[in-house]
């Protein structure tokens, strides 16, 4: 029988991967944590172009920007006017400011605000119709969304994203189409969806898109597309009652947001989403508009709550007797089996699950019963689907998340003292981790890599994740079976990890450091 030190079951087991995962937003994420930069220079006058995206301009023509951007033809700027001096006033109103009367009593002379210009301006009052005027109007690039560039993307997104995310149609993407025309907001949607598509499908070596419009590879012409995005983002109408279509463009730009890494832009523009969501009066809604709103709610409901356990943060959407994310279990559809299934994996993951994760202050101590409750329901989601009825794409999300989850609970149990290596249940038990890696060879190793690197960076983190608890219990904990057999499967998940997106650039790194702290000797034998 093998028995774990105390000390090792509380102290030596500080598992890595929250760690690694500050460290990687630190990386990729540098203005949260970097010392306060100097005030950037100001420029007389910013270029049309960064002046339109309110962004950072210099003094040189073409500036940095448009440079880098591809688009150095293109800057332009209007001369600077040099500020005429200040004059005086005159004799007239001088003698008019030592005669006139204050015209406010005495108590306004103590506040030296203007009274408002627009007394008797007729704007709405009532919360139901409360609307933020746009600062000013956005106006479209011309050329850079050309009708042949919509339909390849929205192609692309039907082949490769909808299987996962399928919270678009072509019948709504052909009147996305058609009010695109007249709607800024319709336009600013297909923004997003082609953004999204240029940066997270398509290689971004590649010059696919340098057929159609000025860019030099896929993912600047991303880059261009998200920057047109949130420049219409920044000017479009807010309205209290929101309607799909602006839903839709900031969940475009949270994804890719998270595609390019930038974890606190992408939380933002989740919870932006999420509230969006909250706002919708489903009653107002068409049938279609109603059907694809109840999908996105359980796609920013799973995305919240992955990312909530991933950066430790809070979450909001909640399945309620009022709103959407009751309908979605009794849909028919046979193409939704897989996306049934993983909005079955995270459903049980509710608010006082993630408090616990998170150690927030609880009032209760939490019973191995409930615990047992989300392990059971984590184990049976993929048990309403047939193997066979599900694509590679959506079989690899759904299997990768269900190990990854299981890691998540094992580290929560861990922390809390549940596990013991006489539990008859091994996923209570310390060596866990090695059975979820061999799990995770077999299930992934026939499925085509593509069906996996288009998942993003996402499923990175959770192969990675694994990987670390991994290292951990060969580290720590002596195991009954053959450590030639862990190491196998850990090399495996560092191979794949490599060709997915951020693995090399990214995870490998951490991984390997990780590897070097806690097992220097097996360093040598995990090369790739």
């Amino acid at each position: 029988m093998t028995v774990i030190p105390e000390e090792g079951r509380q102290t030596v087991f500080s598992i890595a991967t929250t760690e690694a995962h500050v460290v990687a937003a630190q990386e990729n994420n540098a203005g949260t944590v970097a010392p306060p930069r100097a005030k950037r220079a100001q420029v007389a006058r910013a270029c049309q172009r960064c002046r339109r995206l309110q962004k950072a301009c210099s003094d040189s023509r073409p500036c940095q920007r448009c440079v880098r951007a591809g688009l150095a033809s293109e800057c332009s700027g209007l001369p600077v006017k040099p500020r005429a001096p200040p004059q005086a006033p005159s004799p007239q109103v001088l003698r008019f400011r030592k005669t006139s009367p204050p015209i406010h009593g005495v108590a306004d002379s103590l506040n030296t605000t203007a009274p408002p210009l627009f007394i008797n301006l007729d704007l709405p009052t009532s919360p139901q119709t409360f609307t933020s005027f746009s600062r000013e109007s956005f106006e479209r690039k011309d050329g850079l969304l050309p009708p042949r560039v919509v339909d390849y993307c929205s192609g692309r997104f039907f082949e490769r994203l909808a299987p996962t995310i399928p919270i678009l149609t072509p019948e709504y993407v052909a009147s996305l189409k058609t009010r695109a025309v007249s709607e800024s907001e319709a336009y600013c949607v297909l923004l997003g969806l082609c953004a999204m598509v240029a940066l997270q499908v398509e290689d971004p070596k590649d010059k696919f898109f340098g057929q159609f419009v000025t860019a030099e590879n896929n993912a600047t012409y991303g880059w261009l597309l998200l920057e047109e995005a949130l420049a219409a983002h920044r000017h479009l109408t807010r309205r209290s009652t929101p309607s799909l279509d602006s839903v839709l463009l900031v969940f475009f730009i949270y994804a890719c947001h998270a595609s390019l890494f930038h974890h606190s832009q992408a939380f933002f523009f989740l919870r932006e989403a999420a509230t969006l969501l909250i706002l919708v009066k489903p009653d107002s809604m068409d049938d279609l508009s109603r059907l694809l709103a109840e999908r996105l709610f359980w796609v920013l409901l799973i995305s919240e709550r992955s990312h909530a356990i991933r950066y430790r943060r809070p979450i909001t959407l909640q399945v309620t007797t009022n709103g959407f994310g009751l309908s979605f279990p009794t849909d028919n559809d046979h193409s939704l089996t897989g996306f049934r299934c993983l909005a079955a994996l995270f459903r049980g993951l509710d608010t006082s699950f993630i408090a616990l994760l998170n150690q927030e202050t609880v009032p209760r101590t939490v019973s191995h019963d409930s615990l047992n409750e989300v392990e059971m329901a984590i184990n049976i989601a993929l048990n309403h689907s047939c193997p066979s009825d599900l694509l590679p794409t959506q079989n690899a999300n759904l299997r990768v998340t269900q190990l990854w989850l299981r890691i998540v609970l094992w580290q929560l149990r861990l922390r809390l003292g549940h596990l013991s290596e006489q539990s008859l249940q091994s996923s209570r038990t310390y060596h866990y981790p090695l059975e979820v890696a061999k799990d995770l060879a077999l299930s992934t190793r026939d499925l085509p890599i593509h069906s996996i690197q288009v998942h993003g960076v996402g499923i990175t983190e959770k192969l990675f994740d694994i990987a670390c608890a991994v290292i951990n219990v060969l580290a720590r904990v002596p195991v009954q079976m053959t450590k030639t057999a862990a190491e196998d499967d850990l090399k495996y998940v560092r191979r794949l990890i490599l060709q997915l997106p951020g693995g090399s650039t990214v995870y490998d790194a951490l991984l390997l450091k990780h590897i070097q702290q806690t097992l220097p000797a097996m360093v040598a034998g995990l090369e790739v």
